[in-house]
């Protein structure tokens, strides 16, 4: 029988191929032939293999290039872009080669691996957000807008200026390049994709704007408003050099359009504006209750304003086209009540509502003011729903305005000032409206009680103060009908009569009070010292009033009897002392306050 004889050589050799893969311990290490991305793992332990290949792949080295449309080079590694391995399910991958068996019945596969070798890809994530960011923040570098061709003035000449073409990066179209490179994990150079953004006005375009830029400019611009008194039209002008500030060159509609800038012919026709604007005037009536017919004492005026946007578009058109004496655009304003009113379109019918006072005793200056006052409303009318304001139809209370000085309330002194009486005039109408059964809104009453208020039978609390603009009186017309306010004075008896013209609904008013309280004394005598008097002598300039507090109120019913409200007015009357002036040389009585002025 022969012996086989195998040489010693292929032995040893066989030997060593055995003891590499199915060595001590191999089945708990990575098998030889295995690699991660030309990584070897060959009979590391899980934990070396994860630090080996963290360690050898090319994730943190700059491996990106990309180069911008002017030469600009970024390079980025693939972890700057977000591109991360994951080691867990990379190691998972690459240990299960060669262990689905263990020991010897590993070993067809384990020598499979061994002598073709296998090389694992790496399990990679990507977070495209941050490939983004770094996209924008290049993109920021690399983006230029366009530039409009334009017109524009230089050393008082006006001359073309050039359109830029602008530059836009797109980073869609750059990460969809970017994304396989990112994949490979092989050193790339890549172009970033941009587009170019050509200007919205042409340089062919902006020569047009030029000439019709040069046409506006070749003359003064002088607006025309609305005739003066004399019949000629008030002017304003605009130079040259001024009309080149505002000139501006834009697109609208697909189209360049050169014109003044809207906000700066604002600004220059706001005073303009100003000096056009008439606010109408309402025609004034008398009611004859006989005719039943309105009678015009003073006729309606119609207003103007002017319409600054129309202007301006006029002003545009026309400079275009060479025009340079413009008309502004004026708005007529018709009055809220025309002369051509009549009685039955306003729905005035009859006495509504009537309230008086006396003035008798009253100085020259006082009634005179009583009578100018009343007069501001004759003839007033109140629409249904509207609030009457006894302020704005007074109007400014001065010398200027025919006004008296007279003594009136200031403060806790009564002084000599302009329009004392006006008071009297408020009172009345509040009269009214109390009677009327109309809703008051403002109402005040005056400091101390004033005797001329309680003449005629009138308890305290039937007054009303006014001082513009902080103290008002007003009432609401809550009828269908327009009120018509007539005011008439009665000089024989000196009574002054606010009389309300419209249609009656069969309302009632109810009076309850005045109710009063107990009298407050008003105090010891004031004298006070002055220095201009002469020696020795003294002057009564205020008199005593008793305080108190005065509380009216009514009831106002419908035509059914029904309660449409009730309202209480409270007076609280302050307890006034008697004020006197004295002299150098006088000695006050005793037990009265000595007032001397502070030097």
């Amino acid at each position: 029988m022969r012996l086989l004889v195998v040489p010693l050589a292929l032995l040893i050799g066989l030997a060593l191929v055995l003891a590499l893969v199915l060595g001590p311990g191999l089945d708990h290490r990575y098998v030889p032939g295995v690699w991660v991305w030309d990584v070897p793992l060959s009979r590391l332990t899980p934990q070396e293999a994860a630090a080996h290949i963290a360690a050898s792949l090319p994730l943190p080295q700059p491996i990106i290039t990309l180069v911008g449309p002017d030469g600009q080079r970024w390079q980025f590694s693939p972890a700057d872009l977000g591109v991360s391995l994951d080691t867990a399910a990379t190691l998972e991958r690459a240990y299960a080669i060669g262990h689905a068996q263990q020991g010897v019945r590993a070993l067809p596969a384990r020598l499979a691996v061994l002598g073709h070798g296998v090389d694992v890809p790496p399990v990679l994530t990507w977070d495209a957000a941050q490939a983004k960011a770094q996209l924008a923040a290049i993109a920021a570098a690399v983006n230029t807008p366009p530039q409009d061709a334009g017109v524009a003035l230089q050393d008082g000449a006006l001359r073309l200026v050039p359109g830029q073409v602008g530059r836009q990066m797109d980073i869609s179209a750059t990460l969809s390049l970017l994304t396989p490179a990112l994949h490979d994990l092989q050193p790339t150079e890549l172009l970033l994709v941009s587009r170019e953004l050509p200007p919205r006005i042409s340089d062919e375009e902006a020569a047009n704007a030029l000439g019709v830029a040069q046409t506006m400019l070749s003359a003064p611009l002088t607006l025309q408003g609305p005739p003066e008194s004399d019949g000629t039209p008030a002017t304003w002008q605009l130079p040259p050099e001024v009309l080149a500030g505002m000139l501006k060159v834009h697109t609208a509609d697909s189209q360049v359009q050169v014109g003044l800038d809207a906000q700066a012919l604002t600004e220059f026709l706001a005073p303009v504006a100003l000096s056009v604007q008439r606010e109408p005037v309402d025609a004034h009536f008398r009611f004859d209750p006989d005719s039943k017919q309105l009678i015009v004492t003073s006729p309606g005026a119609a207003g103007q304003s002017l319409d600054v946007s129309a202007s301006i578009s006029r002003i545009n058109e026309m400079l275009r086209t060479g025009e340079h004496t413009i008309p502004l655009v004026v708005r007529h304003i018709a009055p809220t009540y025309p002369e051509t009113l009549t009685a039955a379109e306003l729905g005035i019918r009859e006495v509504v509502a009537v309230g008086e006072s006396y003035f008798v005793g009253s100085s020259s200056a006082r009634s005179h003011n009583i009578r100018l006052g009343a007069a501001q409303f004759d003839g007033v009318m109140v629409a249904p729903g509207e609030t009457f304001s006894f302020n704005q139809h007074l109007g400014d209370v001065t010398l200027e305005k025919g006004y008296d000085t007279s003594y009136v309330i200031f403060g806790d002194r009564t002084v000599l000032g302009v329009g004392g009486g006006i008071c009297q005039v408020a009172t009345t109408a509040f009269r009214a409206a109390f009677f009327g059964g109309f809703p008051i809104v403002e109402r005040w009453p005056h400091a101390y009680r004033v005797g001329y208020y309680e003449l005629g039978g009138y308890g305290p609390g039937f007054d009303a103060t006014v001082y513009a603009p902080q103290l008002d009186f007003r009432f609401t017309n809550d009828m269908i009908a327009t009120l018509l306010i007539h005011t008439e004075i009665d000089a024989p008896h000196a009574r002054l009569r606010f009389v309300f013209y419209g249609t009656p609904d069969g309302r009632t008013v109810e009076q309850i009070g005045p109710q009063v309280g107990s009298p407050e004394p008003p105090g010891p005598p004031i004298y006070e010292y002055d220095p201009e008097m002469p020696a020795g002598s003294v002057k009564q300039v205020e008199h005593a009033h008793e305080g108190l507090v005065a509380t009216l109120g009514r009831i106002v019913r419908n035509a059914q009897g029904q309660v449409m409200y009730r309202d209480t007015f409270v007076s609280h009357f302050r307890p006034w002392p008697a004020r006197y002036l004295y002299g150098p040389d006088y000695t006050p009585p005793p037990d009265v306050i000595v007032v001397t002025p502070t030097p």
